[in-house]
């Protein structure tokens, strides 16, 4: 991929851990790689065109259909380093006490009444509540912002 020293650092600076890897999800210097780790998520480099910070930003938003769904879950979850709430539901880290945080995870959701279904990153490294943007679902999401 290409993309400079300036760009990564301007996204260190902006909080964003960054990193790259191959086809295989194996770390590979930026040079070689063909995807970004960033915000919990990987993400396809362009081949010939410059990955810049707007670029990335931009890509990050244009993915997520749920912008909106982090600020909702953020009243039931606190952002932890294993914990987190996300653009598409709630995610948890894989390599730190994953049963443990996915049954409290999934009781959470369970209660409220919650559609969602499961997943794992690409890599493995976070397994993924996908929420249901359905109306009910979005009902209950919206009662927790006035609780």
């Amino acid at each position: 991929m290409k993309i400079t020293k300036e760009t990564i650092s301007k996204l260190n600076e902006l909080g964003y851990d960054v990193w790259s890897h191959d086809d295989n999800c194996n770390e590979a210097p930026f040079e070689k790689g063909s995807y970004i780790y960033i915000n919990y998520r990987s993400i396809k480099t362009p081949k010939q065109k410059e990955v810049t910070v707007e670029w990335l930003l931009d890509r990050i938003n244009q993915e997520s259909s749920y912008r909106n769904l982090s600020n909702y879950l953020r009243k039931l979850f606190s952002s932890t380093m294993s914990v987190y709430p996300a653009s598409y539901g709630i995610g948890v880290d894989s390599l730190y006490g994953l049963k443990n945080n996915m049954e409290k995870v999934e009781s959470t959701l369970k209660n409220l009444g919650l559609k969602y279904r499961c997943e794992f990153s690409d890599c493995r490294f976070v397994y993924r509540f996908i929420v249901s943007k359905d109306r009910e679902n979005m009902r209950i999401l919206e009662s927790l912002k006035s609780a």
